[in-house]
């Protein structure tokens, strides 16, 4: 099953990670990134953080 965009519904593709932005918004444990084929907009998957 291919990933569709939670925001357009359009298919996504997955950025390998040596193609993520140097220095770019790249959030602390981000584990998979994602381009939208539709709208050029990315997804990032991110393992969130917990703190108590």
């Amino acid at each position: 099953m291919d990933p569709i965009c939670p925001s357009c519904g359009g298919p996504l593709r997955q950025i390998p990670e040596d193609q993520w932005p140097e220095g770019g918004p790249v959030p602390e444990g981000t584990v998979e990134m994602y381009l939208c084929d539709r709208t050029n907009h990315r997804i990032i998957v991110a393992v969130p953080e917990i703190s108590a």
